[in-house]
């Protein structure tokens, strides 16, 4: 007897290949259209010991049972006539082969964000005769990827035994805000979005920062739309509550045996729920334009909490067209201060573990009280700890990952563009074995190596030339350097540029100041300078001033000579820059 559903269980090879296929392990809900008896279910995502909430649909009522036993929820049978797909993050199937392409393209249709994989006859793809199968292939060169697999049905652990070749199918889709959001809400308040427009039409904002017009104004309207929304369901509830306050208490509160709730139809009552929804949909309607701009994925995290802790004065304003426009302008005009600080962040978090990931130099002699000495990273290598995962993972934890993601941050903003075409993060997720057993893998600023049992990382610049305009802005920031239009002798630039190959020299004198005990170190001018008190750090800078000015002397190197008409070093690296980059350092 043939089999009307095309049932072939998934073998668990398979159904691992599968989950491991999405890319956002972050799974909120997952549904599984064709579900059987569980099996391409029974590897998947776990969340503190417990499973979490998977939906099936299965279109053989008799496997129902088997799965409410496993303890998934059924919600439907016909998959083909499903229509809630907008609560899923993520679809996992293996529909029937002979409608494979159709199945696919209506878990398209449904999901309004997240990722699917199905498990396809691999004939879907290599023979696309039909408009679903063209269709699909269109989807996948666009929104996903394919893997092609062979005998994963005729192993011994199959079920049911089938020589077909399979396609593992990944397909990401990401909602826009008009299309999936506002829907019914535009077509009533048309009028006032040729209002929102009119208004929209006087505010012009760099190409940077320029969200689509539409995007904003549907915002707008969206929020006006919650707020009304809110304001009805609010009169409503008020309204039930005072009908059932005039119905009287129950047993229970008549026997003293329950609590009688409070008048929620009272005018104070309404005022207090009215007031909390509206600030809740302000703050939601903000945020979604903070996190909507061009600039803020370009912000490293640290910079987008400075950006996020400041957003705290801004969403207290009215939420409309005009007040996002002067946000927005806002940014642009903080723009130069938001990247300098975070080349410094990154700066600071490259010396701060690591005495041997930067050298010194004689910094630019100024008013201060005792002059100060500059560093700078080294261009060959430097050394990150604090990142050790344990033996069972297959990739860095979260926070590392994002330190990676802000090192291509910064160093993309370094090298005039907007993003890393080989970034840290896909290296370690696509390279995590190799580097944990010592390969060198490189991505577009660096390649890397990785210790795992000590968890740190190596980092070796590919590009001197962008660590030295690293140095050069923290250097100028921290005024270590001289302003752009100042100059220097030729010996200031000279030692500057020289510091990596005098460090061990100036180490060597550091240590005759300040020799080392069989014990201990009597006073270490490197500890006092950044975590001692003042008078401390003005002794450590006093005396590795004095051991950098002795290694200078010997090489008959004087910092402080100028030449007449002798051009800035840093005011030529200055000009040399993009022009857009300049105009960034200059706000």
């Amino acid at each position: 007897m043939t089999d009307p559903y095309q049932y072939y269980p998934t073998p668990e090879a398979l159904s691992r290949k599968a989950w491991a296929m999405f890319k956002n392990q972050q799974f909120a809900r997952v549904l599984e259209p064709s579900a059987g008896e569980g099996h391409l279910l029974r590897p998947g995502p776990y969340q503190y010991g417990k499973r979490l909430p998977i939906d099936c649909i299965e279109i053989d009522i008799r496997k129902h049972a088997v799965l409410r036993d496993e303890g998934y929820a059924v919600v439907g049978m016909d998959f083909l006539q499903f229509q809630s797909g907008s609560v899923y993050s993520h679809i996992i199937m293996n529909p029937p082969f002979a409608e494979g392409a159709k199945h696919v393209l209506k878990a398209w249709e449904i999901l309004f964000d997240g990722e699917i994989v199905a498990i396809l006859n691999a004939e879907t793809l290599r023979n696309p005769f039909s408009k679903e199968r063209q269709l699909l292939l269109r989807l996948i060169e666009q929104h996903g990827e394919v893997e092609f697999l062979q005998e994963m049905f005729a192993g011994e652990e199959a079920e049911r035994k089938t020589p077909v070749d399979v396609a593992l199918v990944w397909l990401k889709k990401t909602s826009t805000f008009e299309q999936d959001i506002l829907g019914s809400i535009l077509d009533d308040l048309r009028q006032d979005r040729r209002e929102a427009d009119d208004v929209a039409g006087e505010f012009q904002l760099p190409h940077e920062l320029a969200l689509p017009n539409a995007f904003i104004d549907n915002a707008v309207l969206m929020f006006n739309a919650a707020v009304e929304a809110a304001r009805r369901a609010v009169v409503s509830e008020a309204r039930a509550s005072r009908y059932r306050t005039m119905l009287g208490k129950t047993l229970g509160e008549l026997n003293g045996g329950g609590i009688s709730s409070e008048d929620e139809s009272s005018s104070d009552a309404v005022k207090r729920t009215l007031f909390k929804r509206y600030h809740d949909l302000k703050n939601r309607a903000w945020a979604s334009i903070l996190r909507s701009t061009q600039v803020t994925s370009r912000l490293s995290s640290t910079a987008q909490k400075r950006l996020e802790s400041d957003f705290e004065a801004v969403k207290s304003l009215e939420f409309t067209v005009p007040n996002i426009y002067g946000f927005l302008q806002g940014i642009i005009d903080q723009q130069g201060e938001i990247q300098l600080s975070m080349v410094c962040d990154v700066f600071d978090l490259i010396t701060r573990y690591y005495s041997e990931n930067a050298v010194f130099y004689m910094g630019w002699k100024s008013n201060d009280k005792h002059r100060t000495l500059g560093m700078r990273i080294k261009t060959t290598r430097f050394v990150l700890p604090g990142h050790k995962v344990e033996s069972y993972h297959n990739s860095l934890n979260w926070e590392s990952e994002r330190l990676l993601a802000d090192f291509d941050k910064v160093f993309a903003l370094l090298d005039g563009k907007t993003e890393a075409d080989v970034s840290l993060v896909s290296v370690f997720r696509q390279h995590f074995h190799a580097l944990r057993v010592g390969k060198r893998i490189g991505g577009s600023y660096f390649d890397v190596r990785y210790y795992p049992g000590v968890g740190t990382i190596h980092f070796f610049p590919k590009s001197k030339t962008l660590i030295d305009r690293m140095n050069r802005w923290v250097g100028r920031q921290r005024r270590w350097l001289p302003p752009v239009e100042s100059q220097a002798g030729q010996g200031f630039w000279q030692q500057f540029e020289q510091a990596e190959t005098l460090d061990r020299a100036f180490h060597t004198e550091v240590n005759k100041q300040c020799p080392r005990s069989s014990r201990h170190v009597h006073f270490d001018p490197f500890w006092a300078i950044k975590h001692g008190g003042e008078s401390e750090r003005e002794k450590g800078h006093r005396l590795l001033t004095q051991a950098m000015s002795t290694v200078l002397a010997s090489r008959g190197i004087d910092p402080d000579a100028v030449l007449e008409n002798e051009p800035s070093s840093l005011l030529e690296w200055a000009e040399a820059l993009p022009s857009d980059t300049v105009l960034a350092l200059a706000s």
